[in-house]
């Protein structure tokens, strides 16, 4: 290695005072800006050198710091962004590099918290040597330091949105959603908001634009840039207010502290700034906080799939879908006969010198056919590609030896429909992506996509879900070219050629090994790196139907949608339930809509009315059995479909049935229901028989007997306390109980809430009877309970008859 040095006298025009991180040393007469490394040999294991065939000098220039050097200012953020840094600080108003920040520049690089072993103490040397206390340097030097932080999160954002990435909850999306989120914490912590407003912090990344412009070429339209980030921080004032609850939550239960873990989730799964933690905590940020987290997703990596089949010693399989993508029968000689190891090692695998089935990849289905071996004919029920050969999953296995197969020729056909209905969504995902890329934003990438026979479906990156609108224009621009016939071109190019050419937007299904790239250029409209099999031209597609959109995934949105047979499949659907509608209303189809919308709105007033009908009805029945003094029980058989309505009215009636001491039930389809103003009048428990049930919810009772019990212990304790009063006892153990006795009671009673909850849990899957022992009704506007009454239902499948020969039996009254 040869580092490279920059050397300058110390009357430079800034006096630099590079100090080594850590160490009380300082280089006063010179300092590394930049180094090269000459790559040249290869080592082996045995230390022999080996002359590399292209030799690399790897140069690293810290370019920020060349002018910070020549013009001598305290930070190179000044230098970095003059016109974005000047306009932000005038549009704050803040002053300008103050005699704090001169001071203090040349020793900011001891804050390097991933080299400083204790933060605070940095901090103190540096406040020592410019002659300031801790509290007024950070007071002095915070606003300024917020300002560069958004300076350079916003070019940050501003970049890799333009590269094409999205804020969001996963993966590097996460990053640039929580540093964009830090922005807008720093904005309103400062209530700095007020002034820059939406239109200030657009105007900001405009700046950046510009500025990068000049380095890196002009960037194109992005007319969603101001969209994205505006949801961004929309979604930051809703959200935020969510988990900063749960951010207080987790403070109050450990009494003030939170630990590295409980930091990671509040800054990467709840989103939460860790600069708004610091402020909303007062708890200081753990200098190793953003290298757990780095070390953490680097430990997250994918289970590499497990290899079956070993065919590296094979010859590759020529694939004939490529070479004619029409070739529906064709001729090939057997080179090998594999056993599948997912299936009892059945010998049902064929390997093909030549194939014309094309095997699941890219999205795309495989194909299906049958296979013409020794005479008898076999179904192909999967291909599937293993290393370079193509695996031919035949529907059983072959009678004979392995050997007598191979070199025998043997003839092969596929499902010409299959495939051509594959063709058209394959290609149909192509026209999609570029059609909702030109709807929606440059920064649509595809995130996934796949199609089979019934129907396609393309992931998109994008900030939120679409709208009606959305969709029509991207199916209508789809179709518009498909309409335009427009050709296709399928070819092999080399990588960089293809990558100078046409930049890394070939790789929207992800990156390719190889040095050669198959082609597919949709002209003018799309063109991709992609396997799998295409039209010649996008006429032969016919027309494609989008069936839905959704999001799956935060910044990731599914469109769904048919082409080609399956698209005219659905168009007749659709007609036939607009002829269905147009005939059983007895309408035109042009009136459809005005006739749903007049259904709809006399059906909810009707609605409406019905409900307050079967409210005056319940009224009505429970007067009846008020009035009748003869009746003590009273039946009624229900037409209700289920027992909400009783849930809401019936109480309502609970204390003039206690004071008749009578009662009454509702028997309906699939319910029981009823009140009982004198709980002796009858004991629901005798229906379990008919029902089908052993036990019985008793609510109110074990709530009673819980709150006994509590009620109780509280006493026992107050009385241990007094005893206790004076023996300097109380302050550690307040309650009076012993340690182990104290510990053994709360033991138990977490227990019996959890069986409680248990049994409650399980209750829910089946059904069974509950019994009230008290109610709430309204009186004058107040809740009033009524108790010593016997409120019962049961839910669920039920006979009929039985159960209202068994409410007669019981003394209950039909009215």
């Amino acid at each position: 290695f040869f580092f490279f040095f920059f050397f300058f006298k110390q009357k430079t025009a800034y006096e630099i005072s590079a100090c080594l991180v850590g160490s009380e040393m300082c280089i006063r007469d010179r300092l590394e800006i930049g180094d090269m490394v000459f790559m040249q040999f290869k080592t082996s294991h045995d230390g022999k050198l080996t002359d590399l065939p292209v030799k690399v000098i790897d140069v690293g220039i810290g370019m920020e710091r060349i002018p910070w050097l020549i013009n001598g200012t305290p930070t190179s953020y000044v230098d970095t962004f003059a016109e974005a840094y000047e306009y932000l600080r005038t549009t704050l108003g803040l002053p300008d590099q103050n005699e704090v920040w001169k001071k203090f520049g040349p020793y900011s690089c001891l804050l390097n918290v991933d080299e400083s072993d204790d933060i605070e103490k940095s901090w103190a040397s540096i406040a020592e040597r410019i002659g300031m206390s801790v509290d007024d340097l950070k007071k002095a030097i915070t606003p300024i330091k917020d300002m560069y932080i958004i300076l350079d999160h916003t070019r940050t954002v501003m970049i890799v949105i333009e590269d094409g990435a999205l804020p969001s909850n996963v993966g590097g999306g996460g990053n640039i959603r929580n540093i964009l989120r830090r922005v807008f914490a720093i904005l309103e912590k400062n209530k700095w908001w007020d002034t820059l407003k939406m239109e200030g912090l657009m105007k900001l990344f405009e700046m950046h634009r510009q500025k990068l412009g000049k380095l890196y070429g002009e960037f194109p339209e992005h007319k969603s840039f101001p969209k994205i980030i505006q949801v961004e921080y929309d979604r930051w004032k809703t959200t935020d207010e969510v988990q900063m609850k749960n951010l207080e939550r987790l403070i109050k239960k450990n009494k003030g502290k939170l630990s590295i873990d409980e930091w990671i989730v509040a800054v990467t799964s709840w989103g939460i700034p860790a600069d708004r933690v610091v402020q909303f905590t007062g708890l200081p940020l753990p200098p190793n906080l953003y290298y757990e987290i780095d070390q953490r997703q680097a430990k997250i990596a994918k289970i590499p799939e497990e290899v079956l089949y070993d065919t590296a010693n094979l010859p590759p399989t020529e694939n004939l879908y490529y070479k004619d993508h029409r070739l529906v029968k064709f001729t090939a000689k057997v080179v090998e006969v594999l056993q599948n190891k997912q299936s009892s090692m059945i010998a049902n695998i064929v390997i093909l010198d030549r194939s014309a089935f094309y095997p699941f990849s890219g999205g795309q289905l495989h194909d299906i056919g049958t296979l013409q071996i020794d005479g008898e004919t076999y179904k192909l029920m999967d291909c599937q590609k293993a290393g370079k050969a193509v695996l031919h999953y035949l529907d059983r296995p072959l009678t004979k030896g392995r050997e007598h197969y191979i070199g025998m020729e043997v003839v092969c056909e596929l499902d010409e429909k299959r495939r051509r209905q594959l063709r058209w969504h394959h290609t149909a995902t192509h026209i999609m992506y570029a059609s909702s890329k030109k709807i929606l934003g440059p920064h649509v990438w595809q995130q996934g996509a796949k199609k089979t026979p019934k129907e396609a479906h393309l992931d998109i990156s994008h900030y939120q879900s679409l709208t009606k609108e959305e969709e029509q224009q991207i199916e209508t621009l789809a179709n518009n070219i498909v309409r335009d016939c427009v050709n296709i071109k399928k070819y092999i190019m080399n990588k960089a050629d293809a990558e100078k050419e046409f930049g890394f937007i070939l790789y929207q299904g992800g990156a390719i090994p190889g040095n050669e790239l198959r082609i597919v250029n949709i002209e003018g409209i799309d063109v991709e790196a992609c396997c799998g099999t295409h039209c010649d031209s996008t006429g032969e597609i016919g027309f494609i139907k989008l069936l839905k959109s959704q999001r799956i995934s935060d910044g990731i949105v599914r469109l769904t949608f048919v082409a080609g047979d399956r698209a005219y499949e659905e168009l007749r659907n659709k007609n036939q339930i607009l002829n269905d509608l147009c005939e059983m209303w007895g309408i035109e189809e042009s009136i459809i809509v005005k006739t749903a919308k007049r259904f709809f709105k006399d059906c909810k007033s009707l609605g409406n009315k019905v409900k307050e009908q079967d409210k005056k009805i319940l009224s009505y029945q429970a007067e009846l059995a008020l009035a009748q003094p003869e009746i003590k029980l009273a039946l009624i058989l229900s037409d209700q479909p289920e027992p909400k309505m009783y849930f809401s009215q019936l109480n309502s009636f609970a204390q003039r049935l206690k004071d008749a001491k009578k009662g009454i039930a509702f028997l309906g389809d699939t319910f029981v229901i009823g009140i009982l103003g004198d709980p002796s009048s009858f004991d629901p428990k005798t229906l379990n028989s008919f029902l089908g049930i052993e036990d019985v919810k008793e609510e109110n009772k074990e709530d009673d007997e819980k709150e006994k019990i509590r009620k109780e212990r509280k006493e026992r304790k107050k009385a241990k306390k007094a005893e206790k009063k004076g023996e300097g006892k109380e302050e550690d153990n307040p309650e009076g109980d012993k340690p182990e006795e104290k510990k053994a009671e709360k033991s138990k009673d977490k227990k019996e809430e959890g069986d409680k909850k248990k049994e409650e849990k399980k209750g829910k899957k089946r059904a069974e009877m509950t019994i009230l022992t008290k109610v709430t009704i309204e009186v004058n506007k107040k809740k009033v309970p009524v108790t010593d009454i016997c409120n019962f239902v049961y839910t669920g499948a039920l006979a009929k008859k039985p159960i209202l020969k068994a409410l007669e039996t019981a003394g209950f009254q039909p009215i």
